[in-house]
């Protein structure tokens, strides 16, 4: 969404709920959800790696079958790009899965299980441990073998670094164009090997600031990121949400909410970076939306997974700001509402923050 920039002026004042209602009214009426899907990441298949990025064999097979069995439209994700570009029709409750880093494990555990379900998926590739570290991470024959099989082979740097932080050494213009050769060496190097370049490149981490989003950009990239949310006309195609689905995250009682999500029908956000100083450490978020399919009264904001109290500037525009500091690291502000005309579903929205540490850095 090219409404994303650098928030800079306090605008308006605080409404009642009861004027928000009123004059919210015709478009809660006249709405219908807009195209969205929901993507969903995915880094080892194992039941011996580390379970924050882990999900089993068992459990990867349950996800599909739910899918399967409760009428989700499994995607390709070029087909989902076309489809919210209005390039070609989307199905409803669609879903997207995705694989990160090439794990070997995925090869040789969990692409039997997409085979199995006939299911289109996408494997985001960091180039430089590609075959150096045999039984940990696949090799290029592998890799040209899943691309013969249909999988999507796509850029996840060359050596998923945390690509936000800045050497002491290097001023903005040096930071910028390593990062630009980054993100090009890993595409040509997918290109040499597996004959394809898509263009389409995963942050490592899901670390983004506003400078990487611009390089994204200048560079002809659509990017993803692994904050939550439904993927929609009206995101930032630099920065799609992925929903992470290992881990805690894997709990088909929760992740089922997720694949059913939907994208919020937003006009502009405003925010100043996503990349916070120590000092600046309660970052203010502010959402201009497109109020339809949903009641502003119901929308809920969550911080440390704890609801968190919403101002809302005029009728269809609402600001948040963390009471206390976020901690050093990655966090995020979760935004969510119910649909009206998809009942049990929900409109989702998520801003990832990295705040730093008071040397500039941060764990992880």
């Amino acid at each position: 969404m090219r409404g994303f920039g650098r928030w800079s002026t306090v605008i308006g004042a605080i409404v009642t709920s009861a004027s928000l209602w009123m004059t919210s009214a015709l478009a809660w009426a006249n709405g219908d959800a807009e195209p969205s899907v929901s993507i969903l990441m995915y880094h080892h298949v194992s039941e011996s790696t580390p379970r924050s990025t882990s999900v089993s064999p068992d459990e990867l097979r349950a996800h599909l079958t739910y899918l399967r069995d409760n009428e989700f439209n499994v995607i390709s994700l070029t087909d989902a790009i076309a489809g919210i570009r209005g390039e070609q029709s989307l199905p409803d409750k669609a879903v997207v899965l995705t694989f990160d880093d090439a794990y070997e494990n995925i090869y040789s555990a969990g692409h039997p299980i997409m085979q199995e379900f006939e299911m289109p998926w996408t494997l985001f590739v960091t180039t430089d441990p590609v075959g150096d570290r045999p039984g940990r991470y696949m090799s290029w024959d592998q890799i040209r073998s899943l691309h013969d099989d249909g999988v999507i082979i796509a850029n996840h740097s060359l050596d998923h670094a945390h690509m936000p932080r800045r050497q002491g050494f290097e001023d903005e213009a040096t930071w910028r164009q390593h990062m630009a050769e980054n993100i090009l060496q890993a595409e040509q190097k997918i290109l040499d090997e597996v004959g394809v370049s898509y263009r389409l490149f995963a942050f490592p981490y899901g670390e983004y600031d506003n400078e990487l989003l611009d390089i994204v950009e200048e560079l002809g990239f659509t990017g993803f990121a692994q904050h939550s949310g439904g993927f929609g006309p009206s995101s930032d195609f630099r920065a799609i949400p992925r929903f992470a689905a290992a881990g805690i995250y894997a709990n088909l009682n929760t992740l089922s909410t997720k694949m059913a999500a939907l994208s919020f029908p937003i006009q502009a956000v405003r925010y100043q970076d996503t990349l916070l100083s120590y000092d600046n450490n309660r970052p203010v978020l502010e959402i201009e939306f497109e109020v339809r399919d949903f009641r502003p009264s119901q929308v809920t904001c969550f911080i440390r997974n704890q609801p968190h109290d919403i101002e809302w500037v005029n009728d269809n525009t609402m600001r948040v700001q963390a009471e206390e500091a976020v901690n050093v690291g990655r966090s995020r502000y979760n935004c969510t509402a119910p649909s009206i005309s998809k009942p049990g579903r929900f409109y989702w929205y998520s801003q990832q923050w990295i705040r730093m540490d008071e040397e500039g850095s941060w764990p992880g």
